[in-house]
């Protein structure tokens, strides 16, 4: 018979992120949290917001020449 050693710590990791995840929701509200989606959600606006930099300045580069 084997001893899962791991067990102990993954239960209290859990525990604690739990924790965390209740405390900062009573913080700052449940619409404040960051989620995984709205980090996703951030990250593709801020492509779409350096691909139409880059055409801005691709586009003054063309027009000064």
């Amino acid at each position: 018979m084997s001893t899962d050693l791991s067990a102990g710590p993954r239960a209290v990791v859990a525990t604690a992120a739990g924790l965390i995840y209740r405390v900062g929701v009573s913080v700052v509200g449940a619409e404040n949290v960051p989620t995984a989606r709205a980090n996703a959600w951030a990250a593709v606006c801020a492509d779409r917001e350096r691909a139409r930099e880059r055409e801005e300045v691709a586009r003054l580069i063309a027009a000064a020449r």
